[in-house]
């Protein structure tokens, strides 16, 4: 619908003499904040004029307030894409860094902490480098899936079953396996249980092995 034809507040008929003038004793007095000109407007400025320049003004207006709510939402979304971490870490076969929301960096020299990178170039999200720097003679237990599948692994934010896809995401590999041992709780007796050992890797799916990966 055009402006001029919209009901405008405080009530205002845009195409009507009286409710041009009305219009602009309204602008003046509330953003101009005079009142001196309220005589002269209604007494002495034409009708078709007043209607023209307040259909003008109201225009104006509107694509004002609208470009402000395209702002304030463009706002709230680079608020909500750049919230939280994205994870980041490198794959030792190519040195070539992994992201957390899919692309990948390299470096000449060093990693993104000692570039200082704080933030993921591609997501705009903090950037958290993969706890990778552990000796590599740690290791960690992984409990078996659900259905009792021992080829799990964890990479990349992702805890998971590479024989039926059984899967938990969190915003770190961390908390992936954290999580998912958690949920995976293992009741075998302590004599019949067989501990799988998770040692640092980048790679899933793993190989059919005894060995579980955790990166």
């Amino acid at each position: 619908m055009p402006t001029e034809n919209k009901p405008v507040e405080p009530g205002f008929d845009l195409n009507a003499p009286d409710g041009g003038r009305g219009y602009i004793v309204h602008l003046f007095k509330t953003v101009l904040k005079r009142h001196d000109y309220r005589q002269y407007i209604n007494e002495r400025l034409a009708g078709d004029f007043a209607c023209t320049l307040a259909q003008h003004f109201e225009r104006i207006t509107a694509e004002r307030d609208a470009l402000q709510q395209r702002l304030n939402a463009a706002d709230q979304r680079i608020d909500d894409f750049a919230g939280g971490d994205c994870e980041w870490w490198q794959d030792d076969e190519s040195g070539i860094w992994n992201t957390g929301c899919g692309s990948t960096w390299s470096f000449q020299d060093d990693g993104p902490e000692e570039n200082g990178m704080n933030f993921c170039h591609s997501c705009g999200k903090h950037l958290v480098v993969e706890a990778a720097e552990q000796e590599q003679d740690d290791d960690w237990v992984m409990n078996p899936c659900k259905q009792g599948h021992r080829d799990v692994g964890a990479a990349g934010g992702v805890a998971a079953c590479n024989q039926c896809d059984e899967k938990i995401e969190a915003a770190t590999t961390q908390e992936a396996f954290e999580r998912w041992n958690a949920t995976h709780l293992v009741i075998e007796s302590a004599e019949s249980r067989e501990e799988y050992t998770c040692t640092p890797s980048e790679k899933l799916p793993l190989s059919p092995s005894k060995s579980a990966t955790f990166v």
